[in-house]
């Protein structure tokens, strides 16, 4: 089925696309704790801001633990969040370049939070002044490829330091009672499907999961373009080189199913500067207003379904929504793997 004779079919309600957990409660946070990602992904919206030098004229910011803990204290004084909600602190940016990330991590031992964080390893967290790993949920590493010549196209990172940071940071968590999810976040571009093999060996050997997603247009509007045969021509004639589309008429062909299959708890988005922004595709150049600001869960509830009324208007939102949440398929058995999934 080409794109162009797909029919457009949008999710006609909310819960299509979200379910709540708790009623009356969000259960998961996705936010950054610095503007700043060191990676040169020139698919990704910050990655296209640091390859341009855009990011340079931005000044650094990094969330302290006096300031996590009083968004986290507003969220439960005015049960927005269940006590045990999950805390993603990753969206956009590099959460190991906030100094304060030790800091950080200590309040939420002592409160109890769960925590999950991604990283690109890039850089070694120095995790001689945190206290417990105990109640992470997981951590995710996401790689570019399994050798200097994919790092070179994508993150721009030395590939054996990332492979010691990857080493270090296990061996540091594990020693702190880190008993969570532990997986590599393997994106799939043309000039690195030789090397999945390798990169799940180096896994096994640190008891890590693989998981193996297409990479794709992040948050640079690439998808829209893609679909509505807008796109840049040069700019495509890079993508093409690089991504793989093969799937896509599969994936909107049966996009129902994905709805359900894609279907993720209720969550809120924030900036590094709390503000709440539209979705995971967004940043604070999106703000809507600060959190600070929002004393409900209803008031913030209406906020997000008051935004999918005005993006199923698009004739291709449900088609872009499943492409860009596909990153939760696994591809593992094009390689002989088991699939897993993300959690």
């Amino acid at each position: 089925m080409c794109l162009e004779r797909t029919d457009h079919r949008n999710p006609q309600r909310f819960e299509e696309l979200y379910h709540n957990v708790v009623p009356g409660r969000y259960t998961e946070i996705y936010m950054d704790v610095t503007n700043k990602c060191n990676a040169m992904c020139k698919y990704c919206k910050t990655g296209q801001a640091n390859l341009c030098g855009a990011s340079r004229e931005v000044p650094p910011y990094y969330m302290t633990r006096a300031e996590f803990e009083r968004l986290h204290r507003h969220l439960l004084d005015h049960n927005i969040i269940t006590p045990d909600c999950i805390y993603r602190i990753y969206n956009w940016y590099e959460p190991s370049l906030n100094p304060h990330l030790p800091d950080l991590f200590n309040y939420m031992h002592e409160v109890g939070i769960r925590l999950d964080m991604s990283t690109n390893a890039g850089k070694a967290i120095d995790f001689s002044r945190v206290e417990s790993c105990e109640n992470w949920y997981g951590i995710l590493f996401s790689m570019p490829g399994f050798s200097q010549s994919s790092y070179d196209r994508i993150h721009g990172f030395d590939f054996e330091k990332v492979k010691a940071n990857i080493r270090a940071t296990m061996e540091a968590i594990r020693a702190r009672g880190f008993h969570g999810y532990a997986m590599i976040n393997y994106h799939l571009y043309q000039f690195n499907i030789g090397e999945v093999r390798a990169a799940k060996a180096f896994a096994d050997e640190l008891g890590l999961g693989l998981h193996t997603i297409y990479a794709y247009f992040n948050g640079t509007g690439g998808n829209g373009d893609y679909l509505s045969g807008t796109m840049d021509p040069l700019y495509l004639r890079d993508a093409s080189r690089d991504l793989f589309f093969y799937h896509i008429d599969e994936l909107i062909a049966h996009k129902e199913e994905y709805f359900r299959e894609f279907n993720e708890p209720e969550s809120i988005t924030l900036s590094e500067f709390c503000n709440v922004i539209p979705c995971r595709g967004s940043n604070d150049d999106d703000r809507i207003k600060s959190i600070f600001e929002i004393t409900s869960y209803d008031e913030l509830h209406g906020i997000y379904e008051g935004i999918f009324a005005q993006r199923r208007k698009n004739p291709q939102y449900g088609n872009a929504w499943v492409w860009g949440h596909s990153y939760k398929r696994s591809w593992n058995h094009l390689f002989g793997f088991a699939d897993n999934t993300l959690i």
